[in-house]
């Protein structure tokens, strides 16, 4: 009885020695492996526009655009640096609409404040 106990404690030893090893094993593996720069993940079909392409397509090509654009100039009469600064504040306060919504605001916006006067 005295040596099937000391077998089974010698039999825990080796269990837990090899436990230790295998844990041991999993640590170096981890610090020996070959480092990878992380990249944040991004996906084809979410991409952020170009830095240096301020206004979509559509605010050069669309008609309407070019209505809207026309209205603002005269009601600015000529002044384009004073509708780009406009158009500029509204962007900035309302991210994410369409260019269409930008002018019709900034007219708008012109159109309340003149008849306050």
């Amino acid at each position: 009885m005295d040596v099937l106990a000391q077998l089974l404690y010698l039999l825990r030893l080796v269990i837990h020695l090899i436990y230790q090893i295998s844990y041991l094993w999993e640590l170096l593996k981890h610090l020996f492996q070959p480092r990878v720069p992380f990249r944040y993940p991004t996906s084809k079909t979410q991409r952020q526009p170009r830095r240096n392409q301020k206004y979509s397509r559509s605010y050069i090509t669309d008609p309407k655009n070019r209505e809207l654009q026309h209205k603002l100039l005269e009601m600015l009469r000529g002044d384009s640096a004073t509708a780009k600064r406009l158009l500029k504040h509204q962007r900035q306060l309302h991210k994410g609409k369409s260019d269409n919504w930008y002018l019709e605001k900034v007219i708008y916006d012109l159109e309340r404040d003149r008849r306050c006067l």
